[in-house]
């Protein structure tokens, strides 16, 4: 009988243990995403400005829409800073790489994003010239007022004509290197076959941001 006692005891015991330290674990846990998410509110990830995106078109059902919507925010992992919002500079050649959010980082829904490369040859020359290879909308979803909605995800070669892409151009483009400040304006076309549309889509960014 005392042996039993003893059986039940130390089996409790053993279960406060390891209850105790479950509870540990999860309040370690929460005070971690807190001080996180405090963090992450205290910085201002939108200084570095904005690409404001323009959407027009026909949904899969044949009902016009147009979506304007504002990136602003900055990636807050370190390697997309050294990748994504900075001025390389090869000679008269200047390279821009630029990321941004529509969420503010640490939301979930956060992986709304674009991104692009613009490079500028011969910059400030007579002979400049503007390129910009490739536009990439992620995870990005249109939700029209009935509620239906679709993604984008997709990567928009900017110079074939096979992936669907036409009538590309680069307009009011100004880069002031002292303050890193670079503003462009970028439009194109993208046939139905090749977004989740099924129509033609008509796709103008404005971009208005700083580069480091």
């Amino acid at each position: 009988m005392t042996s039993k006692r003893i059986k039940i005891i130390l089996f409790c015991f053993s279960m406060l243990i390891i209850v105790g330290f479950s509870i540990f674990l999860l309040l370690s846990f929460t005070t971690e995403n807190v001080a996180q998410t405090k963090k992450n509110t205290t910085i201002d990830y939108t200084k570095y400005g904005s690409i404001l995106l323009t959407i027009v078109g026909k949904r899969a059902d044949n009902i016009d829409f147009t979506n304007s919507s504002l990136f602003k925010f900055v990636p807050i992992e370190k390697s997309d800073y050294k990748n994504q919002n900075i001025l390389v500079k090869e000679g008269n050649t200047l390279s821009f790489y630029a990321l941004r959010f529509l969420y503010l980082p640490g939301d979930t829904r956060q992986e709304s994003n674009i991104s692009f490369r613009l490079k500028v040859i011969d910059a400030n020359l007579p002979t400049q010239k503007l390129v910009m290879d490739r536009v990439n909308i992620n995870e990005f979803a249109i939700v029209n007022e009935d509620l239906k909605y679709f993604f984008l995800n997709d990567s928009f070669n900017t110079d074939s004509v096979n992936d669907g892409v036409t009538n590309f151009k680069i307009s009011n483009y100004n880069f002031n290197e002292k303050t890193g400040k670079l503003q462009f304006v970028f439009s194109f076309n993208v046939d139905g076959e090749n977004n989740e549309t099924g129509n033609d889509m008509a796709i103008i960014g404005n971009v208005d941001v700083v580069v480091l």
